[in-house]
């Protein structure tokens, strides 16, 4: 991924010992092997839950979580990325931090709670609505974290985070959530469950780093440079997190806390692929390339290659979602939700730039161009407003995914550009790169359509769905044996997965 120093970023990767490359990508794979796992267990727990609880009640619990969310990334002012990106890091600097950022998330948790029936109808929820001071529990635990997480990805221990996450995702949060659905909990399910899950990975992040937590008389000063840098990150996350729910924000005051739902649902379908694959890259990729953030040539080819290998999974998923729409939401969600279907397709032609731009987010992160990226987190999000407002006044929830969607390219485009100022030469080189994808979509998208056309008449959406599937790796599977040149960096980069 960014071991290599030639200009040429699709020339293979020197065989040499264990470096930042294979920590990298080794780091990548423990990372997506736990998103995998955690995407699995959410997809079984939406089998369960679509049939336990209704969409209003989806829809009041994301709506309360939109407020958690926010101030959750108020309390921790990218306390976690300012310690990744500094230099040299003493037990000082990490408890100066560790001690910000609890005393910040216990008195935003205060007065969210304190608060909460002022907050609540700015969501579209009863004025007397528990839900988000039941959730605000969750935002101590957050506070908890914040230093762990830093500590971890700087050190890339992503094969232990990847057993706590699964810990976090399969016991807690969705062994919660359906065991309190099955009892009738309803909404409180939900929320409980978040904050089961915050406790698990509070408790195993404190575990695995056991930060210092002694402060010395030099706090104040250690903690300055930090939050210099963590606040202009945090300008760009609180951006990208409007612009990430300004969507829902729309559905929830226009439309209503059931057609919420009804969203969410389908924008979570987008939403696990993208996670899986753009989220396992960010975090891998963000400490490397901090490590080599002077270094032009080896950020362009760890730029470059990541894209590719982000490409080569998903545009495969992006043809599946959006062919086998139907069968997905039917097999996972029940034939209820078939309002569902359309608002998937859509998303599904925007996976590709919405997990793609995370790539060029690690690296304006990763060069410390965090406040000239801020402003277009909030242009993004801008965006996603008003392209929303016009897509659910005319066409209700479906116009809302169009408006979401149209948003995303935007923002991908301009991150790409951007990208492309803070190491030159990339724009062409990543185009380039796109190009050699071309022939992948068309076959497997061929693939796909036949075999679901063949097998639709059958009426068994779950064979569908299998031969769908199988058809989309084999055509894959194919183009990249036949076109196997074309990505020899790529493989040079998978090849250091196998073990010394």
């Amino acid at each position: 991924m960014n071991d290599d120093s030639s200009e040429d970023p699709t020339r293979p990767l020197p065989t040499v010992a264990p470096s930042l490359t294979a920590r990298t990508a080794r780091g990548f794979a423990w990372v997506f092997t736990g998103s995998v796992g955690q995407a699995v267990l959410q997809i079984v727990a939406t089998v369960v839950l679509a049939r336990l609880l209704t969409p209003d009640e989806f829809g009041s619990v994301a709506a309360a979580l939109l407020v958690v969310g926010l101030t959750q990334l108020v309390t921790q002012l990218g306390v976690a990325a300012a310690l990744v990106h500094r230099a040299e890091l003493s037990d000082g600097d990490v408890a100066a931090a560790f001690w910000f950022s609890m005393t910040l998330s216990v008195v935003m948790a205060a007065l969210l709670a304190g608060f909460a029936t002022a907050l609540n109808p700015l969501v579209g929820l009863p004025a007397d609505s528990d839900l988000i001071p039941l959730l605000s529990l969750s935002l101590l635990f957050a506070g908890a974290i914040a230093v762990p997480t830093g500590l971890l990805q700087r050190e890339l221990r992503f094969r232990p985070m990847a057993t706590v996450d699964l810990l976090a995702a399969g016991p807690a949060l969705i062994g919660v959530s359906v065991v309190l659905a099955l009892l009738g909990f309803g909404t409180a399910a939900l929320a409980w469950a978040e904050v089961a899950a915050a406790l698990v990975k509070a408790v195993g992040y404190l575990a695995l780093t056991r930060p210092h937590v002694r402060l010395d008389r030099h706090a104040w000063d250690r903690l300055r440079p930090m939050l210099n840098f963590g606040s202009g990150y945090s300008l760009t996350q609180l951006g990208n997190w409007f612009a990430l729910n300004a969507d829902n924000l729309v559905v929830a005051n226009v439309l209503g806390t059931a057609p919420l739902g009804v969203y969410t649902r389908a924008y979570n379908l987008l939403n696990e692929p993208a996670n899986v694959i753009g989220g396992a890259a960010d975090k891998a990729l963000f400490p490397a390339m901090a490590r080599v953030r002077e270094d032009g040539a080896r950020l362009r080819a760890a730029y470059v290659r990541t894209a590719s290998l982000v490409a080569l999974v998903t545009v495969p998923a992006a043809v599946l979602l959006f062919v086998l729409a139907p069968e997905v939401v039917h097999v996972l969600l029940g034939t209820q939700w078939d309002a569902v279907v359309l608002p998937v397709q859509v998303f599904a032609l925007v996976l590709l730039p919405r997990t793609s731009y995370k790539i060029s987010t690690s690296l304006t992160r990763a060069t410390g161009a965090v406040y000239r990226a801020a402003w277009r987190q909030w242009l993004y999000a801008a965006e996603v407003v008003a392209f929303t407002l016009v897509g659910a006044h005319w066409w209700g929830v479906d116009g809302v995914a169009f408006g979401a969607s149209v948003a995303i390219v935007l923002h991908f485009l301009v991150m790409l550009h951007f990208s492309a100022r803070v190491s030159p030469g990339l724009m062409g080189a990543v185009l380039a790169m796109y190009l050699k994808h071309l022939p992948a979509l068309v076959v497997v998208a061929l693939a796909t359509w036949g075999a679901a056309a063949a097998v639709r008449p059958v009426g068994s959406d779950l064979l569908t769905l299998a031969v769908g599937a199988l058809a989309a790796a084999i055509g894959a599977v194919a183009v990249l044996a036949v076109l196997r040149k074309r990505f020899t960096a790529e493989l040079a980069v998978v090849r250091t997965l196998a073990p010394a």
